[in-house]
């Protein structure tokens, strides 16, 4: 068998996908509250790009998938300003990505020109993009949703590589530590403290 090595190295974005709980809606109830069970469901990891909170270290924010300015626009959908259905787990970056955009005017279209969202906790969205061997985020060639949330949400900044690839080498680290194999242990744990460094603007000796 050829290999070619041109060929990049295709990886899945994220290995599983957010199966969110079923919560009877309450009308008096407050979409913040709902904050632990987000982080619960969404395995404490953004929704949108699949950073975990334990590494990225910042308050992850509640996102409305469809925008609270939308909403308030329409007296029929005010039910999802506090709706858990429309609430994502999500990491400052996507968060502030996201921001209000919405492709229309209205919260029951979603797409306009193939160009909209997909909610995060669809398998659809798993297909959209995929990583390279270094954990860069790519849009799946030639859809062009994938192409408009990778430029919205900003998936293409180096933070969320970088995330993946802390991630990585503390899972290396630890089966390094585990097979008692010193040389790739030292290695790693190397190029983890000059990742933690880097992302964290650390001051490690």
């Amino acid at each position: 068998m050829v290999v070619d090595i041109n060929t990049p190295v295709k990886l899945k974005f994220r290995n599983a996908t957010p199966i969110k709980r079923v919560v009877e809606y309450d009308a008096d109830s407050n979409y913040k509250k709902y904050r632990s069970f987000l982080k619960e469901d969404f395995n404490g990891r953004c929704g949108y790009c699949d950073s975990p909170f334990g590494i990225v270290k910042k308050d992850y924010h509640i996102d409305h998938f469809i925008p609270q300015f939308i909403i308030n626009k329409f007296p029929t959908h005010l039910n999802l300003l506090n709706d858990y259905s429309n609430l994502v787990y999500s990491c400052p970056s996507c968060n502030g990505s996201k921001s209000d955009k919405w492709p229309s005017e209205h919260p029951d279209i979603p797409f306009l020109n193939e160009e909209g969202f997909i909610n995060p906790c669809s398998e659809l969205y798993d297909s959209l993009f995929y990583r390279d061997e270094k954990g860069a985020i790519y849009p799946k060639e030639k859809l062009k949703t994938a192409a408009y949330i990778f430029k919205e949400l900003k998936l293409y900044l180096r933070k969320h590589q970088t995330v993946w690839k802390i991630e990585e080498l503390i899972s290396l680290s630890k089966k390094a530590i585990n097979e008692e194999t010193s040389d790739s242990r030292l290695e790693s744990i190397k190029e983890l403290l000059g990742y933690l460094e880097e992302h964290f603007e650390m001051e490690i000796n």
